[in-house]
């Protein structure tokens, strides 16, 4: 008995490569969080102009609780300098981290805690006041 023989046909495709290979430009996504301070922003700019009329109803349109919606608003009351850490991908905290630094009602004490939290960043306005 004699094994069945199998033959394979593949076509092979030749091209001639560039003398030197061209970098793709690099694409960087905003981060998570980025993208979470932006979603704050937003709803905060869309219930100034009366496109929403409460975070109640931004939450709905946006299929989150109430609860977590009130978590991400959150995030615009923290320092404008934290903020463009943030924003420009100089540090890339989880929420929890952050919510523990907007706790604290002063910018000044924000800027302590995230500065503990996060002690290679540089802030722009860390010896500033509110």
């Amino acid at each position: 008995m004699t094994a069945p023989v199998l033959q394979l046909k593949v076509a092979f495709r030749t091209c001639r490569r560039a003398d030197e290979p061209v970098a793709a430009p690099e694409r960087t996504r905003p981060t998570a969080i980025a993208r979470r301070l932006a979603l704050a922003h937003y709803v905060d700019d869309a219930i100034e102009r009366g496109e929403l009329r409460s975070y109640a109803e931004a939450a709905d349109r946006l299929g989150v609780t109430r609860a977590r919606l009130t978590q991400i608003a959150d995030l615009a009351l923290l320092a404008p300098d934290i903020q463009a850490a943030v924003l420009l991908g100089d540090v890339e905290p989880r929420d929890r981290h952050l919510r523990a630094v907007g706790r604290h009602p002063c910018w000044t004490d924000q800027r302590r805690a995230f500065l503990e939290l996060f002690p290679h960043v540089k802030l722009e306005n860390e010896d500033d006041d509110d």
